[in-house]
């Protein structure tokens, strides 16, 4: 029985979950840590195609299903997989990885894409890419352009520390149970010179878009001097009337360290 509070949806299609393993370019020479296995199909065709797989699933009531698949004994195991019970957000991804840089794959539970994606970026040195089936509200709002209604801190923030790009999108019937949402699975390719982008900066982006559809200047003022602002919109050239989401990623990186130079927040 799957459970409504871990918002469990898995795809038991074949086809399908072979195709998102192909997506992601899974290699014999890599490790990848699978977020949310459930039952393990997916994680059966990740193992089909990588070196090992470390499959991390937090209701206990998937136990069987993995431990057997995990067994390398009988139709159907593998003998490249490891099980981890626990929460992803409690797992050390940095320890999982050792030495070497790992891919992370998952169907991640709608509930809490937010914090896993936070997790990953804060976590990426150790991660070579990441391939996740996320709604497409979420998956829609990482990929998106400046100008568009779906653009904000989320789209800002993963298109500085990585490339991002859609690389299917999954209608809500190949689920079980059916989401009442469609999905969007999409490829992170993490990004080797973005060490800028740590809690602090994510906290100033979340802060930018805080008024979103209005100026920039009224969620600066939140945490910045009237003489700071106009001092960065007299240096970066902005207009009084500029808004967060008309400035591609790379215009934040400048106004945040035209700020923190400024000096500090009042």
């Amino acid at each position: 029985m799957l459970k409504k509070s871990f918002s469990q949806n898995l795809i038991k299609d074949g086809n399908i979950l072979r195709k998102l393993v192909s997506l992601a370019e899974i290699s014999e020479g890599d490790t990848v840590i699978e977020i949310g296995a459930g039952r393990g199909d997916l994680t059966r065709a990740i193992a089909q195609r990588a070196q090992k797989v470390i499959a991390v699933e937090l209701d206990r009531d998937m136990i069987p299903y993995l431990e057997l698949l995990a067994s390398g004994e009988g139709p159907g195991a593998e003998k490249n997989v490891e099980i981890v019970f626990r929460d992803i957000l409690t797992v050390d991804i940095p320890g999982l990885a050792a030495d070497e840089k790992v891919k992370v794959m998952g169907n991640i539970p709608y509930g809490i894409t937010g914090p896993i994606i936070f997790k990953l970026i804060t976590e990426r040195a150790f991660i070579k890419s990441a391939f996740l089936t996320v709604q497409k509200e979420i998956g829609d709002r990482i990929t998106a352009k400046p100008g568009t209604r779906a653009y904000g801190s989320l789209s800002v923030v993963c298109q500085l520390v990585a490339e991002v790009k859609v690389l299917m999108r999954l209608k809500s019937h190949i689920f079980i149970p059916p989401p009442k949402v469609d999905s969007i699975y999409f490829s992170m390719h993490f990004r080797e010179n973005a060490e800028y982008v740590d809690n602090n900066f994510m906290a100033f982006v979340r802060a930018a878009f805080s008024h979103k559809r209005k100026f920039l200047r009224n969620s600066l003022k939140e945490n910045y001097t009237d003489a700071q602002i106009d001092e960065l919109y007299e240096r970066m050239h902005f207009s009084r009337s500029v808004r967060a989401e008309e400035l591609e990623p790379g215009f934040f990186v400048s106004i945040y360290r035209a700020m923190e130079k400024n000096g500090d927040p009042q």
